[in-house]
């Protein structure tokens, strides 16, 4: 049975927003078959050269894209790092884990979360966003998450001893963020490393209260400037039905930057941008500002008015807006990460 998530949505934006020449279907999520074989997964990757790299300040890649009037800054200039771990994309053989040399799973990578999601950063930091052997989001096993998180923990060190003692950003969305929970927890927290980390942005995924209680120095951010610290959303529409049994959890509001229930309204929202085709490289389209409000409920969801047009069509039948997480944010979270990295900045001087 084939079924198309919303990250499988997510890759049809080109073909709601861009002619009919640079359409393309909808890619739909094959589930694994059998149960995880650690003896059939793919080749691990090599971090020591650029192949299994889908983001570098030194190399043209789809974390460089910017809005139609939006400065690209020089990344090699940046003073701070981000390792950017991406959302897993819908993966076209039966299989538990992606192998990192297919050059069509290599290509939705680029041209959707790196595209949508690291690219918002490229305004504060120099991009480093790892190829890495991610779990099928059609399935869900321990060991194939275990291995995929072994490959980000082994670029992460290879990223940590090319860069040094240079400050840097966690950032990830859905099963990478989580992959960011397990590095915080088994690499990060409690080690000189947690010194130089500006924040973690940990996007769609839940972030419990509970898993931040037993973090030893890493709490939840509460303003636009605090660093050493986690930012993380989970959003949906307004109207849609409240969660069930939800762990108390974290809900960064990504319009104000606090974690209160207090709506951000349209006025404040600096603007949504998201992909405008599948070619590459392709005509750049303006953020659109003043879109939607957004607040966080008591179960700790971020409720978002309804964005219309193209927006609007990528919500899951349930209000999902898993899809457009961090498209919705765009430029409140570039803005973020720059004022962000300007209070870290200046706490050292």
């Amino acid at each position: 049975m084939r079924r198309t998530t919303l990250f499988g949505m997510a890759l049809a934006i080109g073909a709601t927003l861009a002619p009919a020449t640079a359409q393309r279907a909808v890619t739909a999520d094959t589930p694994p078959a059998g149960r995880f074989d650690a003896a059939s997964v793919p080749s691990a990757p090599d971090y020591a050269g650029p192949a299994n790299w889908a983001s570098l300040p030194w190399i043209r890649d789809d974390g460089d894209m910017t809005p139609q009037g939006v400065a690209e800054p020089p990344q090699l200039k940046a003073p701070v790092d981000v390792f950017f771990i991406h959302s897993p994309v819908p993966l076209r053989g039966a299989v538990w884990n992606a192998d990192t040399r297919d050059v069509w799973f290599n290509g939705d990578v680029g041209q959707t979360t790196l595209r949508n999601h690291a690219s918002a950063f490229n305004g504060c930091c120099a991009i480093y966003a790892p190829r890495y052997r991610q779990m099928n989001p059609a399935g869900d096993d321990p060991a194939a998450r275990e291995l995929a998180y072994s490959d980000v923990a082994r670029a992460f060190a290879v990223f940590r001893t090319r860069v040094g003692d240079r400050p840097f950003i966690l950032a990830g969305h859905g099963e990478g963020a989580r992959i960011g929970q397990m590095l915080i927890e088994r690499v990060i927290e409690g080690q000189p490393v947690a010194g130089q980390m500006v924040a973690a942005y940990l996007v769609g995924t839940p972030v419990t209260r509970d898993w931040l209680a037993a973090r030893r120095g890493v709490a939840a951010c509460s303003s636009a400037t605090d660093t050493g610290c986690v930012v993380s959303w989970v959003s949906r529409s307004e109207e849609s039905k409240r969660l069930r049994q939800r762990p108390p959890t974290l809900c960064t509001n990504p319009i104000s930057w606090t974690t209160g229930p207090e709506a951000a309204p349209r006025s404040a929202h600096r603007g949504a941008w998201m992909r405008n085709g599948a070619e590459f490289p392709e005509a750049p389209r303006a953020p659109d500002a003043g879109l939607v409000s957004a607040r966080c409920d008591r179960d700790g969801v971020l409720r978002v008015s309804d964005p219309g047009g193209a927006y609007a069509e990528l919500a899951g039948p349930d209000g999902s807006f898993a899809a457009l997480d961090i498209p919705l944010f765009w430029m409140d979270l570039r803005q973020n990460a720059v004022e962000r990295v300007a209070a870290f900045l200046a706490a050292r001087r």
